[in-house]
């Protein structure tokens, strides 16, 4: 174990770099330490010669794309901490706990916890960083860095600046950030390196090395290598290398290196497979001690410079050889060894599609398992170079898997045109296994465009070609059914279409239920007690809902479980019966804590939620703070639960540009996606924020198009349980739909209805707007935007002629002035600018005249 995260062993002969190592030192003693350098400046040949000369014990930890997911980040990270205690029971109990991969920065802080306490000193350094961009990832890793003992130095290797999260750490930038200019050679530290290796230079020559490679690392170890000095400068390291190394290599150890150099990481025996030599081994070790090309990562893994694996690959394209047969052989050597995810990209990199169905198979139904959120971030990273189009022609199959992803991620034209492909090719794709018909099934029950009375009528395309069902229900095998949402009407589909034709589920029980297996059990009744809920009868909901309680037994699958869990807190909470929703409360958390911890920030999100219409703005902080809540332009379809919070959150906080930018995101999402409910909250809660804004006119018009769309089913609480915030906005609609000119659908009592439910609401709960834009006694700060408005107003422009000026709509142009206004604490226009100018934000242009923007 301790062996696995030992560094790279460092050439045999190296540049000693005196100077540079001294500054290594100083950045090391205030604890953290950050290297930023194009590939190939030295960062990790350097840090191994400071590591040998420093004597602390390291854990080195080599990354790549493929640990882009908090799931396998944080269990590499974990793993190496482990290393340095592997008799420690705790520590190994919590890293083979099976929850792991759920809540991975939540077991890694546990594991911290345990560590023993050492004399010693230690040492993390992560390699590569700069393949970590996830936002979860860069946003808790603070939280780790914080619980490490003061006996650990932390080290980062990366080709990239150092993200803002991580400034704090740094004590002293000109100390403890190292960038390219601190790792060049200089021309005595060339002469003293190339003279080590018995190529004595005279001053005039070690100049020359230096203006040819830049004092660049890769470049002085190429003329290293070959014992030549170039005399052109500007070349790249492939030049290099050609010229001064590479072709004085025997063939084949050129055929060993570009053979290997299809895989990011290799071990001896996948090494050998693919080169076909039986001292693999033997090959590697010299080849590690001989130069920084080639790096061993831990154990028996080895990876090459990723600049000298660019140059090895185009010369292995050149070469003649049989690259297909190459990447097949990786292909098998995963499959073989049960990595199926790596076994499916090596096998779509063969080109060879025709022979993709074994490898999906594998991939979708014996491997992945952890997790909706977990899955989706690897298949980030699987789609970022995509296939050509050929590919799923010859591979029918690839449409679920593609299908499957664009969903997940709500990229609703993309999955639209992948959904028809498996329609044309579902005789094609049955011939890959019943499953797949299956998967097709699931992914057309889902299908946004066609309502499930359509769906069920064409469930004929199917009963064709699919010859039985996976026992259990293929939908609760593949990863949370529910997809991580905590209500089951509007879980993997919004069902309200149910409500207004309730037949439609005896038509369900004969075609995709077979798909839940069991679960459709208590699914079914869950289902019409929601929408009870929704019309907000909530005794009958909750005498409804504790029989679908009793309908789960311990075999059922968690996710179910939770909706019917969450739901009966929902009700009990609604009515007032805060003793009996507490303990409904305790015993959800105590269930996703054992059972499913995936569901742990979607919990959070729903406590955080309740919390915020108590008007409890810290709960509004603390979600903000919340490692998985990152900013984002688009609502990925399994987070959108947890979007309503930081939306709401935002609104809390008085922050509400990014408010009302993920509402109008969400609403979005919920046309788009066919999704009513969600696009209702969205327009309850922006009705809200418009009138809080003074923008009257915008606020009735979203809550009347909302009301519009509920009406059919008779839904209540989505509305009302924005409180008393859309009540005068409700009051505003009754009159409308009074008056005898009022030709719309809405009716007088429907929209009465949710009115008193609202006013009943917010009298018990205060909700989240009531102090969002209150004065704190902090200092005013306009955004750019509100400032160039308020700016163009004080020199006379009206909304129209800023519209075209801008290019900004006026919808926008208003949304940012009453922002302005909130803030500034004024009604008007005139106000606002008079304010604006008296606190010195607006009238002073950088030049101290008199304009601005």
């Amino acid at each position: 174990m301790s062996d696995k995260f030992t560094p790279a062993r460092l050439p045999e002969v190296c540049a000693p770099r005196k100077s540079l190592l001294a500054r290594f030192d100083e950045a090391a003693e205030d604890g953290f330490v950050f290297v930023s350098a194009q590939g190939g400046s030295g960062k990790t040949v350097t840090t191994l010669l400071w590591l040998n000369k420093s004597g602390h014990t390291p854990v080195w930890i080599g990354l790549d794309g493929y640990d882009n997911s908090p799931s396998v980040f944080y269990k590499l990270l974990a793993t190496g901490l482990y290393s340095l205690q592997p008799d420690n029971e705790n520590l190994g109990r919590i890293l083979t706990d099976p929850a792991f991969s759920a809540t991975p920065v939540e077991h890694t802080v546990e594991l911290l916890s345990e560590l023993r306490p050492e004399v010693g000193k230690y040492v993390i350094v992560l390699d590569d960083f700069h393949q970590i961009t996830n936002g979860e990832i860069i946003k808790s890793l603070p939280m780790i860095l914080r619980r490490l003992p003061h006996t650990f130095t932390f080290f980062i290797l990366s080709r990239g600046e150092i993200p803002p999260e991580l400034l704090p750490f740094v004590k002293d930038e000109k100390k403890d950030i190292l960038h390219r200019e601190a790792l060049r050679f200089t021309e005595s530290e060339i002469k003293r390196y190339l003279n080590t290796l018995g190529h004595f230079l005279t001053p005039d020559e070690a100049k020359l090395v230096y203006m040819a490679t830049d004092g660049w690392a890769i470049g002085v170890n190429a003329i290293a290598l070959s014992g030549k000095v170039a005399g052109s400068g500007g070349d790249g390291f492939a030049r290099f290398f050609e010229n001064m190394a590479w072709n004085a290599w025997d063939a084949e150890l050129q055929n060993f290196c570009m053979r290997t150099s299809i895989a990011d990481e290799f071990d001896t025996e996948l090494a050998a497979a693919l080169s076909g030599r039986d001292d693999a081994h033997a090959v590697m070790e010299d080849l590690s001690r001989s130069n920084s090309f080639l790096s061993r990562l831990h154990g028996d893994t080895y990876r090459y410079h990723h600049l000298f694996q660019e140059f090895l690959q185009k010369q292995l394209k050149s070469s003649g050889t049989d690259e297909a047969m190459l990447y097949k052989t990786a292909a098998r050597y995963y499959k073989d060894h049960e990595d199926y995810s790596r076994a499916l990209r090596f096998w779509l990199q063969s080109g060879d599609y025709k022979g993709t169905d074994n490898f999906l198979f594998l991939f979708l139904f014996r491997g992945h398992k952890n997790g909706v959120a977990d899955y989706a971030d690897f298949l980030h990273g699987f789609f970022q170079n995509p296939l050509p189009e050929r590919a799923s022609r010859e591979a029918p199959v690839l449409h679920v898997l593609y299908a499957w992803y664009y969903y997940l991620t709500s990229r609703f034209e993309e999955y639209a045109k992948h959904m028809d492909a498996i329609l044309r090719n579902l005789p094609r794709i049955a011939k890959a296994g019943n499953e797949f018909v299956e998967f097709a099934m699931l992914a057309f029950h889902v299908d946004y465009r066609k309502t499930l009375k359509t769906q069920v009528t064409l469930f004929h395309l199917f009963g064709g070609v699919l010859k039985s069902y996976t026992q259990t229900g293929l939908a609760t095998n593949i990863a949370s059914f529910t997809h991580n949402l905590p209500y089951m009407h509007r879980s993997n589909r919004d069902y309200s279409e149910i409500a207004l034709n309730p037949k439609i589920l005896d038509k369900i029980d004969h075609t995709y239920a077979p798909l839940l297996g069991p679960e459709w059990v208590y699914l079914r009744p869950g289902i019409l007690a929601s929408f009870t809920y929704e019309r907000s009868q909530l005794e009958a909901a909750l005498v409804q809902n504790t029989d679908v309680l009793g309908l789960i037994g311990p075999d059922n699958k968690p996710d179910g479980r939770i909706c019917v869990m969450v739901l009966q807190h929902s009700i009990l909470w609604q009515m007032g019966r805060f003793e009996e929703a507490g303990k409904a409360m305790d015993a959800l958390a105590a269930f996703a804590d054992e059972s499913a911890q995936y569901f742990l920030p979607n919990l959070t999100a729903y406590r955080a939620k309740w919390e915020l219409l108590d008007g409890d703005k810290s709960a509004a902080r603390e979600w903000l703070a919340k490692y998985y809540v990152t900013d984002t332009e688009h609502i990925e379809f399994f987070r959108s639960f947890q979007h309503f919070t930081t939306a709401r959150a935002y609104a809390a906080l008085g922050e509400m540009e990014s408010a009302l930018r993920y509402l109008l995101l969400l609403r979005e999402f919920g046309k788009n996606l066919n999704r009513p409910l969600d696009r209702c909250e969205a327009g309850a809660i922006l009705a809200a924020l418009y009138w809080t804004l003074n923008q009257k006119k915008e606020a009735e018009a979203e809550l009347t198009e909302t009301l519009e769309v509920l009406q059919p089913y008779g839904f209540v609480r989505v509305v009302a349980d924005e409180g008393e915030a859309v009540v005068p906005v409700l009051k505003r609609i009754l009159s409308t739909v009074g008056g005898k000119e009022y030709t719309g659908p809405l009716t007088r009592a429907y929209v009465n209805e949710v009115m008193l439910a609202a006013h009943s609401f917010g009298s018990r709960h205060k909700g989240y707007l009531a102090e969002a834009g209150r004065e704190t006694g902090r200092p005013v700060k306009l955004s750019k935007q509100q400032t160039r408005m308020l700016t163009l107003l004080a020199q006379g422009y009206k909304n129209a002629e800023i519209s075209e000026m801008t290019g900004l709509s006026i919808p926008t142009i208003k949304s940012h002035t009453s922002l302005a206004y909130k803030k500034l604490g004024v009604n008007n226009a005139m106000d606002a600018v008079l304010k604006a100018k008296e606190l010195g934000l607006i009238g002073q242009a950088p030049d101290g005249g008199e304009g601005a923007e």
